[in-house]
């Protein structure tokens, strides 16, 4: 701090005005490029990131309205055991199981990656012909817009 003092000292009134000017605008330039420029960005992607996601959840909440609207009231019939009616139907929509476990009078199916549109087509089309219903569903999104992936669906009569 001595060396400061000495040296402050040491140069022209007009040479300390200088380092004050210069000291103020590289603190006003650290201050706007190292905390509010980043600040800001992030608020912006935060903004957007939340407008995404409204409007995913909207478009769910659509879905699944239609989903439960389709299947209500309407009659069902059982052909055949639950497996087969899911291996059936499912071919005929073009719905591949990565795995499949049957617990008694339920069954419990993954699915790598579906669309959505489709997946929920095949669940209204279970459901209106054949009476199953989802018991429980697990699912991800995945990087293909309109698809996604489940991790676990239970169906069951």
């Amino acid at each position: 701090m001595e060396q400061f003092k000495a040296w402050w000292e040491s140069i022209s009134p007009r040479e300390q005005q200088l380092a004050v000017a210069s000291a103020v605008v590289i603190g006003i330039a650290v201050l706007y490029w190292g905390i509010w420029t980043p600040l800001s960005n992030q608020l912006s992607e935060a903004q957007k990131q939340l407008t995404r996601a409204e409007t995913r959840l909207a478009w769910t909440q659509e879905k699944a309205t239609l989903l439960l609207k389709s299947g209500a009231g309407k009659a069902t019939k059982r052909r055949g055991n639950l497996t087969q009616i899911l291996n059936s139907s499912a071919r005929q929509n073009q719905i591949t199981f990565s795995r499949i476990v049957n617990k008694k009078d339920k069954i419990e199916v993954w699915i790598n990656e579906v669309e959505f549109d489709a997946f929920l087509a095949w669940l209204t089309k279970l459901s209106n012909q054949h009476g199953v219903a989802v018991l429980n569903a697990d699912l991800a999104k995945t990087d293909r817009t309109g698809y996604v992936k489940v991790n676990r669906l239970l169906l069951g009569y």
